[in-house]
């Protein structure tokens, strides 16, 4: 039946510049056009990985948004979508209110997806509310009663960016909301953590789960550097992290490779000696 490669993007794809390089981009699509079944897995969205994709020929779905989208890069389409259910989404929110934060809540909706938030603050965290979001999603709003977003949509994300010492807390009361999972994970590019929320249906091990069953495979090899990550990792057959990977999750694979910058990903699917 064959496998599956899966790779996350920022730390494990994307150099430090946050591109693929030219020599990943050729290496890997020589992989693809000789048959083997590549993809990638990421906590972005679409409109923040796609334009960055589009010289890789990717015909197999990807997993974005932490498990929440199958997206068919080709066509523009979302295979699939998870929400959280609507209670639960009403908790999280209000969890993040009674610990003094306000959140970015994504909305799925027939024109695409919307993006409100609770605090002109908020504008600050770029991770989020970036040029990007505002000029591709439907709707990128200040809204004072974020519960009252619940109305124009499915909610499928909720996420907010800050310091460790602040956000860490709150993930064990996350833990007691039915119905949700969440990433807390070390944003690479600035130093800040992040705080994702979306359905316990939504995770990358589940999506995985789904797209090998999508595609017909019947193994699975994984590359990953950060705690999202770890889902992923937890079910495949095989797994890799980049030299650069936090120390973590290179204890935790099957073995380590270049780093993210130095092709590592492209150059071990095409089979290229890179030492021990």
């Amino acid at each position: 039946m064959g496998t599956l490669y899966i790779s996350d993007l920022d730390g494990t794809l994307f150099n430090k510049e946050k591109k693929i390089s030219e020599k990943s981009i050729k290496l890997l699509n020589q992989c693809m056009e000789s048959g083997m079944k590549f993809s990638i897995a990421t906590a972005r969205m679409p409109y923040g990985c796609d334009y960055r994709l589009k010289e890789l020929q990717l015909s197999i779905p990807g997993i974005l948004t932490n498990g929440v989208f199958l997206y068919d890069f080709k066509r523009k389409e979302y295979i699939s979508v998870e929400p959280i259910k609507t209670e639960s989404a009403e908790k999280v929110i209000q969890l993040m209110d009674d610990e003094g934060l306000s959140c970015f809540v994504y909305v799925y909706c027939k024109d695409g997806i919307h993006i409100y938030y609770g605090n002109p603050e908020l504008e600050q965290q770029a991770q989020y509310y970036s040029d990007r979001a505002r000029e591709k999603c439907s709707e990128v709003s200040f809204q004072e009663d974020l519960q009252a977003v619940r109305q124009a949509g499915d909610v499928f994300y909720i996420a907010y960016s800050g310091r460790k010492e602040v956000l860490e807390p709150v993930c064990p009361k996350l833990e007691g909301i039915e119905g949700v999972d969440y990433s807390f994970y070390l944003n690479i590019y600035n130093g800040l953590y992040c705080l994702e929320a979306y359905s316990n249906k939504a995770s990358k091990q589940s999506a995985l789960l789904k797209l090998k069953e999508y595609v017909g495979c019947d193994k699975v090899v994984v590359f990953g550097d950060n705690w999202n990550d770890v889902p992923m990792i937890e079910v495949a057959d095989r797994s890799y992290a980049p030299e650069n990977a936090l120390e973590e999750i290179k204890e935790m694979v099957t073995g380590v490779i270049p780093s993210c910058n130095d092709d590592g990903v492209a150059r071990f699917l095409r089979g290229e000696k890179y030492g021990k």
